[in-house]
C-alpha cells in the first residue's frame, strides 16, 4: 500500500501584496467515498485524505478566508500538483476564477488547452500526470469576511 504524506506536498500561496495579511487559507486534502445505502442508492461523500492507495480519487482544496474589514482584490492561488498523483481533466472548480496551468514548476502559465511540453524536440500537448501546478485568478473581490474555495482532482499513481 502506498501512502501519501499529504500535509507537505501541496503549498498555497496568496501572491496579493496588499490583501496578504488580510486574507487567510488553508489546504485541504481530501477522498471520495462512494457510500451504498440499503435501497441501493448511492453518495458521494469526502473524508480526509490520511490513507489513499493507487487509482484513489484526492481531492485537493485550497478554502480561503478575507479576515480584513474591507475588500480583498488581486487575489491569486497557487497550488502544486505532487508528482505522486495525475490530475483528473476538467476537475478544476473555483467560482469567479481564470485558471491557468503549469508543466514547468510554475515558472509560466498558460490556459489548459495551451499548455505543451518539450520531447524529442518538438512541442506536444502535456499529460495530467505532466502538470506541476495550477493558478486561480480571482476575478472578483473577495468581500470582508467573504470566504470561498477553489480545488482539483488527482488520481494517485
Amino acid at each position: 500500500m502506498k501512502k501519501l504524506m499529504l500535509a507537505s506536498i501541496a503549498l498555497a500561496q496568496m501572491a496579493a501584496p496588499a490583501a496578504m495579511a488580510a486574507m487567510t487559507a488553508r489546504q485541504v486534502v481530501e477522498k471520495e467515498i462512494v457510500v451504498r445505502a440499503a435501497n441501493g442508492s448511492e453518495t458521494v461523500r469526502r473524508e480526509a485524505a490520511d490513507k489513499v492507495t493507487p487509482g484513489e480519487t484526492v481531492i485537493y482544496s485550497i478554502r480561503y478566508k478575507n479576515d480584513a474589514a474591507q475588500s480583498a482584490s488581486d487575489i491569486v492561488l497557487v497550488m502544486p500538483v505532487p508528482k505522486e498523483v495525475s490530475y483528473v481533466e476538467g476537475s478544476v472548480s473555483g467560482e469567479a476564477a481564470g485558471v491557468a496551468f503549469s508543466a514547468d514548476g510554475g515558472k509560466t502559465y498558460v490556459a489548459r488547452g495551451r499548455l505543451t511540453v518539450e520531447e524529442g524536440g518538438e512541442q506536444r500537448p502535456a499529460r495530467g500526470d505532466e502538470i506541476t501546478h495550477i493558478r486561480w485568478t480571482l476575478s472578483q473581490p473577495v468581500p470582508a469576511q467573504g470566504e470561498g474555495e477553489v480545488s482539483y482532482k488527482a488520481i494517485l499513481r
